[in-house]
This record gives structure tokens, sequence and C-alpha cells, in this order.
């Protein structure tokens, strides 16, 4: 099993590389390339986008520490935790920017890591549980689906609020 360090680690791992994730297709000058990478990292400072900042780093843990330790458990953990993570954040998004009517950087960083921690934190506590071990299967379809929605919606992104743009969202809710 692991260690509180290793989990520490990880858990350092997924907020570093997800954060790392923001700058990418913003860096990549072949727009070819650019455009492939879009599948995985944001495109837009839409909180939509934002997402696979969660779901990639989770989805990654995942499928690392069922490697590592040779137990499918985990799998399901970090997909489940990751789902709580995109609705957790893509929450809080959307309530303080209700009220203040715009996105502020600090606080969108803070509800990131928050987010991040939190929700693989409890993955690392439910993983104990044998039922994830038993439906990893069920996990992988889940992955699957939410893996090809998110590169649907990067190339055909909804027109409700979380597809929104900074600048969308306030020209469209402040005239």
């Amino acid at each position: 099993m692991e260690s509180r360090k290793s989990r520490i680690i990880t858990i350092f791992l997924m907020i570093f590389f997800g954060t790392c994730m923001h700058f990418v297709v913003e860096n990549v000058p072949y727009e070819p390339l650019a455009k492939a990478l879009g599948n995985i990292f944001p495109v837009n400072e839409s909180s939509w986008e934002h997402m696979k900042m969660i779901w990639y780093p989770f989805l990654v843990a995942g499928i690392a520490l069922s490697i590592r330790f040779k137990n499918k458990k985990y799998f399901g953990t970090f997909v489940l935790c990751a789902l709580g993570a995109m609705m957790v954040q893509l929450g809080a998004f959307a309530f303080y920017q209700s009220i203040v009517g715009v996105s502020n950087l600090p606080t969108d960083i803070c509800i990131y890591f928050i987010s991040m921690s939190i929700c693989s934190l409890i993955a690392f506590a439910i993983e104990k549980d044998d039922f994830f071990n038993r439906t990893w299967v069920f996990w992988l379809i889940i992955a699957v689906i939410i893996t090809a929605e998110i590169v649907y919606l990067t190339y055909y992104p909804g027109s409700g609020y979380v597809f929104l743009e900074d600048a969308d969202f306030i020209a469209e809710h402040h005239h």
C-alpha cells in the first residue's frame, strides 16, 4: 500500500501538472499540434475547458496507481472523485461569479487547489472499498464516455454559462 508521503506526492503532482496544463496550447507554435493537444489541454478561459485540468490528472493518477499497486480499485475511485471535483469546481465558480460578476484569478486558483486536494483525499479514503475493484469495467466505461464528451465539447461547446469565457460572461450579464 501507499504511504501518507506517497499520497501527498501524488496529490501535489496532480495539482502541479493540472496547473501546467493551462499553458500548453497557447505555447505550441505549430497550429495542427495545438489543435490536437486541445483535446487534453484547455483551449480557452471557459469554466468547462478548465475541467480538463481536473479530469486528466485524476485519470492518469488512477491508471498509474492501479498499475503501480496492481489493483484496479484506484481507477474507479479516481474517476468518481474526478467527477466530484469537477462538480465542486463548477458549482463554486458559478456561485461566486454570479455574485461578483467576473472571475477572480486568486479565487479560481484556491478553488482549484481545494477541489483537487479534497477530492484526491476522498479517492484515497474510499479506495479501501472492494466495490471499486469489482466494478472497474463500469468505471472504465464511464471514463471513456467522459473523455469522449470532453473531446466533443472542445470542438462543439454548448451555449451555457460553463462554456462562456470571462469576457463573454461579463458582456452577457452586465450590459
